[in-house]
């Protein structure tokens, strides 16, 4: 399994040259930056637990809770943050708190144990929806959770369930 590691948002001189940063940097806006490592833990798969009467658990259970979703999400985010078509509706955003609340509503909408109080999803992208987001946005995000989850090795069948209820907020996501 993959474990990503992210750092403390700090801000570095422009003298400083990126072979002097330890392990990956992602940069998201002038000289902010965010340090990720990645730790390789026996290997790359998220592994459900074991059980006879799999219908009954809910998808976050099948996909193996909270170490899959904080894995998922630490890795979504880092696609997210590289691809130039989405990562402008991130320019403003404090990476932390927002790794936080996404990994609370993904638990949530997969049927864990966190109950999520943030926005809905129609408020929390009111603003992205002024500046242009649209379906081609809804769908790279999509493209990018599937790929997250393909990369964890999580079932097919799985991935398709968490890809259609991420599919049911499209509408709200997009203000329709």
């Amino acid at each position: 399994m993959q474990v990503v590691k992210i750092g403390k948002p700090t801000f570095f001189s422009s003298e400083q040259s990126d072979t002097e940063l330890e392990g990956e940097v992602l940069l998201l806006k002038g000289n902010l930056q965010i340090p990720i490592t990645i730790e390789v833990l026996e290997e790359n798969t998220i592994e459900a637990p074991k059980d006879d009467n799999v219908e009954a658990k809910s998808l976050y259970d099948q996909i193996g809770g909270e170490k899959a979703i904080d894995a998922a999400i630490n890795i979504f985010y880092r696609k997210v943050l590289s691809d130039q078509h989405i990562c402008r509706f991130f320019h403003y955003t404090d990476m932390v708190p927002q790794i936080t609340k996404q990994k609370a509503f993904l638990t949530y909408l997969f049927g864990g144990p966190v109950h999520y109080t943030g926005k809905d999803m129609r408020n929390a992208h009111a603003l992205f929806v002024k500046m242009g987001l649209d379906d081609s946005h809804f769908d790279a995000v999509v493209g990018h959770l599937s790929t997250t989850f393909k990369e964890l090795n999580v079932p097919t069948h799985l991935i398709n369930q968490a890809l259609a209820l991420a599919e049911s907020a499209r509408n709200d996501v997009l203000g329709r």
